[in-house]
C-alpha cells in the first residue's frame, strides 16, 4: 500500500507542470499613457514683521503687535487657526550709526505661514495682510487639498489608452480582448513629470485686488496591462 501511494504522489506531482503548461490563452501586452490638467485649490504664503527698537521689549511689543493686527485681518476672511503657523521669530541685538556715534538697537522679527483654501480669495487676502502692516510677503505655493486626484485621474486615462491600443491590436491580428490578467500601475519608467503652466491673460487689466494666477498642474502617467484574448470568430 505505502508503494502504491508514493506512485500516485509522484504521478501527480509530475503532472501538475503538465497542467500548468496547458494554458495556452492568448495575451496582449499594452502599455498605456495618460494626463490629467487641474487647477490647484489651495495656497500657502508667508507674511513677515521686523520692528527695530532702543529695548528688546519695545522690539518685540512692535513686533507683537504687528503679527495681532494680521492675524486679526485673516481670521476676519475665514482662515481658521489650524491653517495659520508660526515659521520664524528671532530678536537680535545690533549696533547703528557712524563709528564713534554707535548705539545699541534691537530687532525683533515674526513670520507666518498662511493657508487659503479658495485661491479666488488669495489676492484679496494678500491685500488683507499687506495692509495690516506686514513688512514682506513671499509668493504663494500653490498645491491641492487632494494631493492624489491628479495622479488618480491620470492613471485612469493611461488605463483607457492601454485598452484602446490593446483593442486595435487584438483587432489587426484576428482576436478580441476578453480580461484582464495583470495591471501595473508602477512601471518601471522615468520619474512622473509634473508640469505647471500659467493661467489666461486676456483678464481685465484693471482689478480692485491684486490678482493671482494660479495656473493648472500637470499630471502624467503610465500603466501596463496584459489582457487575456479569443479568436474574433
Amino acid at each position: 500500500m505505502r508503494i502504491a501511494l508514493a506512485t500516485l504522489a509522484a504521478a501527480l506531482l509530475l503532472a501538475a507542470p503538465a497542467a500548468a503548461q496547458t494554458d495556452t490563452t492568448p495575451t496582449i501586452a499594452a502599455d498605456g499613457n495618460g494626463t490629467a490638467t487641474l487647477v490647484p485649490d489651495l495656497a500657502d504664503f508667508s507674511a513677515g514683521v521686523l520692528r527695530r527698537a532702543p529695548t528688546s521689549a519695545a522690539a518685540r511689543r512692535a513686533a507683537n503687535a504687528r503679527i495681532a493686527a494680521i492675524l486679526k485681518a485673516v481670521k476676519a476672511r475665514g482662515v481658521p487657526d489650524a491653517d495659520i503657523q508660526t515659521t520664524g521669530l528671532s530678536i537680535a541685538r545690533e549696533r547703528v550709526g557712524r563709528r564713534g556715534h554707535r548705539r545699541i538697537r534691537y530687532a525683533a522679527t515674526q513670520d507666518l505661514r498662511i493657508r487659503v483654501r479658495d485661491v479666488k480669495t488669495l489676492g484679496a487676502m494678500l491685500d488683507a495682510v499687506a495692509d495690516a502692516g506686514a513688512d514682506a510677503v513671499a509668493a504663494p505655493d500653490f498645491g491641492f487639498a487632494d494631493p492624489s486626484q491628479g495622479r488618480l485621474l491620470a492613471t485612469r486615462a493611461a488605463l483607457a489608452d492601454a485598452r484602446k491600443r490593446a483593442e486595435d491590436a487584438a483587432a489587426q491580428t484576428g482576436l478580441r480582448i476578453t480580461g484582464v490578467r495583470t495591471v501595473d500601475v508602477d512601471p518601471q519608467t522615468e520619474p512622473e513629470p509634473v508640469g505647471v503652466s500659467g493661467g489666461s491673460s486676456d483678464r481685465a487689466s484693471e482689478s480692485p485686488s491684486t490678482r493671482v494666477e494660479p495656473g493648472t498642474q500637470e499630471f502624467d502617467a503610465r500603466v501596463r496591462v496584459i489582457y487575456t484574448a479569443a479568436p474574433a470568430t
